[in-house]
């Protein structure tokens, strides 16, 4: 049975659980994690897509200037339908730990000029997902939409180095500020106040 957080986002016992878990496994310093904090509407964001839907919901547990440590419940991947690749670079190197479902990603390594592929790699539950800060990628497929749940452990930032790269060239294409991104994401998340 599921608990409904805000419209749209609803947890499970066994999300808790799981959730619960590794975080005591990974990262005991922020342990033991709540129910009530992990069904607690101000901690979670749905983050929106480009069509104003929600494709992941973040739980941020920890921010600071040296790391980030956030639950991530995904319910759509990065690419649905686009015939070419977009795969994009986060601004800091970053551990996933996957606690349910799974999901698939495309990976990408710029080497020499040239476009190193790995395709269709995929991560399941209790498996770890290691992303350096050279690598771009886009996730593919979610195992299970609504169930699949990762912890995410991300390192320092570096301001302005969020890109997408560009399959052919192997050339990084600096991200522009998306104008209509902040009118998304408070239209989906009312609980934001």
């Amino acid at each position: 049975m599921k608990t409904l957080i805000v419209p749209g986002l609803g947890v499970t016992g066994e999300m808790y659980e799981a959730a619960s878990a590794g975080v005591a496994e990974q990262i005991p310093e922020l342990a033991p994690l709540t129910w009530e904090r992990f069904i607690d509407p101000s901690g979670w964001t749905l983050v929106p897509d480009d069509r104003g839907a929600a494709y992941k919901s973040e739980l941020v547990l920890l921010r600071t200037a040296e790391r980030t440590v956030k639950i991530n419940l995904w319910s759509l991947p990065d690419r649905r339908g686009e015939e070419r690749a977009h795969p994009h670079n986060h601004p800091w190197a970053f551990r996933a730990h996957v606690l349910l479902g799974g999901y698939d990603e495309d990976r990408y390594v710029p080497e020499g000029g040239r476009v190193v592929p790995e395709l269709s790699v995929g991560h399941g539950s209790g498996g770890l997902n290691d992303v350096a800060l050279d690598v771009y990628h886009e996730v593919t497929a979610i195992h299970e939409p609504d169930q699949t749940l990762t912890l995410m452990v991300c390192g320092t930032g570096r301001k302005g180095q969020w890109g997408y790269l560009d399959t052919d060239t192997g050339e990084h294409v600096v991200t522009e500020p998306d104008p209509t991104f902040l009118e998304r994401l408070r239209a989906i998340n009312p609980h934001k106040g």
